[in-house]
């Protein structure tokens, strides 16, 4: 904070708002405090940070907010936006499940994984990280439910059909930000198919689902297979423009038409059922 004349707090005065509007410490409370912790949850919901000037003299005075105070200064409050690092739930730790949890984890992620298998998890188990959930499909089904946010990003690679669709779908029905699914042309038409028939909009399917999963680079093995969806991953936090190999959008088109969807066959690398 940087002011001239007099203010309710000196220079270097902070305070923590909370993206749910709970404020840690104060400015000095009242009309002046408010006017902030608005303008902090405008800038938490663009993302933007941004620079403030607020009054306190009674008149107008250029570029600043009227506070309604008459303390006599002008203050400047520099609002920062702190943006906790993304994180990925990986359903399924087996030959493309390992090697994408460790691209996301080099890459900053905090990472949520859930198998079925104990053994698979062992070792991550074993290490003492804390993110790793083992259980039955329907007890990690709930888990799902427990933990998954709005803002995370899941990549669906078990390889059991039902269990990667009750996933795909407990995944869009939570809201999360985007699902990757592994598998075929064939699997995803499939999985569309029945998206639409349980209720799911066309929109909802097309925006939040990208399957098969990836960046068309001609990946071969489980660990390129991985690389090509961090990748995607990365390119759609970015903003970026690239080559995916999701074809949801097409088929959500062709169905929704009454068209054929795309011959069966398994996309450019990416391995799956």
């Amino acid at each position: 904070m940087r002011k001239e004349g007099s203010a309710p707090r000196d220079v270097g005065a902070k305070v923590l708002v909370g993206e749910d509007g709970k404020v840690f410490g104060t400015l000095g409370g009242g009309s002046f405090e408010a006017q902030v912790v608005s303008d902090a949850l405008r800038a938490i919901s663009e993302g933007v940070p941004r620079l403030v000037k607020y009054s306190f003299t009674g008149v107008a005075v250029e570029e600043a907010k009227d506070t309604g105070l008459i303390c006599g200064g002008v203050v400047e409050v520099f609002i920062d936006v702190l943006k906790p690092p993304p994180r990925a739930i990986v359903v399924g730790f087996g030959r493309v499940g390992k090697p994408l949890y460790s691209f996301l984890r080099m890459l900053g992620f905090d990472v949520v994984v859930l198998d079925t298998s104990a053994e698979a998890v062992r070792e991550l188990a074993e290490s003492g990280y804390s993110g790793v959930y083992v259980g039955s499909v329907d007890e990690l089904v709930a888990r799902f439910r427990e933990v998954s946010r709005s803002s995370d990003y899941v990549f669906v690679v078990y390889g059991d059909v039902e269990v990667d669709y009750a996933f795909v779908r407990e995944a869009l029905r939570a809201g999360v930000r985007t699902v990757w699914l592994l598998g075929s042309r064939r699997k995803v038409a499939e999985f569309v198919r029945r998206l639409l028939s349980e209720g799911f909009s066309p929109e909802e399917v097309s925006s939040k689902l990208r399957a098969p999963m990836g960046l068309d680079i001609g990946a071969d093995t489980p660990e390129e297979v991985a690389l090509s969806a961090v990748a995607e991953a990365v390119a759609t936090i970015r903003k970026a423009r690239v080559r995916p190999l999701n074809i949801v959008p097409e088929v959500v088109v062709k169905l929704a038409s009454g068209g054929s969807v795309p011959e069966p066959g398994t996309s450019s690398g990416v391995r799956g059922t």
